[in-house]
């Protein structure tokens, strides 16, 4: 296994694997995710004979909300 970063993702990829088909595989996958709106925040690429098994994790989103949610925004008023 090498860890290598593609397109800005970490990327664990079983050795077999050309940098080429690394990229490829990585370049599609994030496609599809941005289509469906998300993210991918790292992948990992293991061969098992004839098959790649293809783990993606998504990203975790952070957002900050104030405790007073609902009074900042006006609806007590």
């Amino acid at each position: 296994m090498c860890t290598t970063i593609v397109q800005g993702i970490p990327v664990a990829a079983d050795s077999s694997l050309s940098q080429d088909q690394i990229s490829q595989l990585v370049s599609e996958l994030k496609q599809t995710w941005t289509w469906e709106g998300r993210q991918v925040g790292r992948i990992e690429l293991i061969c098992a004979g004839q098959m790649i098994h293809l783990l993606a994790y998504e990203k975790p989103v952070f957002q900050c909300i104030p405790l007073k949610y609902n009074e900042s925004k006006g609806a007590n008023q």
